[in-house]
């Protein structure tokens, strides 16, 4: 049996372990398991546009950062009581990809802790027709990524919160995510364990039952290359925002008494195409936001300082002006 190495993190940043994650994939060539728990963030898959897939004024009001993964599948709430794990291995093309194969060692363990998880019909792990995993999974020439959740103490009000929003503003392609019931491992477990405490005798256990898990700790250069990936990568709005498919946006609004009817087509996070009606007195309103705005990222502090020569004109707050545009 192979050696697989096993790595638990010790950072908590949702940027650090995202770019870990891919520079395993992409820059090792041995099989791996990491496991890492984030502070409070949004992660959205690299398919789906981002503002249609989160509550943003949640986010913006409670510091929630948004960050895009390197695999598909849909939108998901880190907390310190959300798990996260990645397993990394190689193998033929043709058999890289096998959900129920990948999450075996989780599932293992739990049933052998009495708690019945099992697989369900989209990629993620089930307890009583509950979600507590979604998992999702990215091909790299002849190795696999599967990664996901696990649920075990998360802030489940906010999870709600953060991935509330309108889906009749966005028109696009993108991947849409598919909302179900969730649950909390914790109340399941006989211990008194946070969720640090869950994860370590989680990898205890599966080290216990696999004896090809080798622990791992990452060289200066590892720790290099995952900084530059992180810093050029994740932590930039090009990549977590800008990088979805192309959408339109439509909204109409009342504000200080006229009405505005706005749509848009965005392009790699840019205003390609704007059309606002309005009964605004306001001549050439339409004229002016096109030409202040067009090929600008739809983007609020650029939207705001696009616009600041014409504010005055409009007699509108600032909340109130990018209400508009979101």
């Amino acid at each position: 049996m192979p050696t697989t190495y096993s790595i638990l993190s010790e950072r908590n940043e949702p940027s650090f372990n995202l770019a870990v994650e891919e520079y395993l994939l992409r820059n090792k060539s041995d099989d791996f398991q990491f496991f890492y728990i984030n502070t409070p963030s949004v992660i959205i898959g690299k398919h789906q546009n981002a503002l249609a897939e989160i509550n943003l004024p949640y986010l913006e009001k409670n510091n929630i950062p948004l960050y895009r993964r390197l695999s598909g599948g849909g939108t998901v709430f880190h907390d310190k009581g959300n798990i996260n794990f990645c397993f990394i291995k190689n193998g033929e093309q043709s058999n890289l990809v096998d959900f129920k194969k990948a999450t075996e060692p989780i599932v293992n363990v739990l049933n052998a802790w009495g708690i019945p998880v099992r697989n369900g019909e989209r990629n993620d792990l089930l307890v009583d027709y509950k979600k507590i995993s979604g998992n999702a999974c990215h091909v790299f020439k002849r190795r696999v990524m599967h990664h996901g959740t696990l649920l075990f103490d998360a802030d489940l009000e906010a999870l709600t919160d953060c991935l509330k929003n309108d889906p009749l503003k966005f028109k696009d392609k993108a991947v849409k995510s598919v909302r179900s019931e969730v649950v909390n491992l914790k109340p399941l477990i006989l211990q008194n364990w946070d969720a640090q405490k869950f994860l370590e005798q989680l990898v205890g256990a599966m080290k216990q039952e696999r004896p090809e898990l080798v622990s791992y700790s990452f060289t200066k250069e590892d720790l290099h290359h995952i900084h530059e990936l992180q810093s050029s990568k994740y932590d930039q709005n090009d990549w977590n925002y800008r990088y979805g498919p192309s959408y339109e946006f439509n909204k109409r609004s009342r504000l200080a008494g006229y009405v505005f009817a706005l749509s848009m087509k965005v392009e790699k996070g840019k205003m390609t195409e704007i059309s606002l009606k309005t009964n605004h007195p306001e001549k050439d309103l339409n004229i002016h936001i096109n030409r202040l705005l067009h090929m600008k990222y739809h983007d609020k502090q650029e939207i705001l300082n696009s616009l600041s020569e014409i504010r005055g004109k409009l007699d509108l707050s600032e909340r109130s002006l990018l209400s508009l545009f979101f």
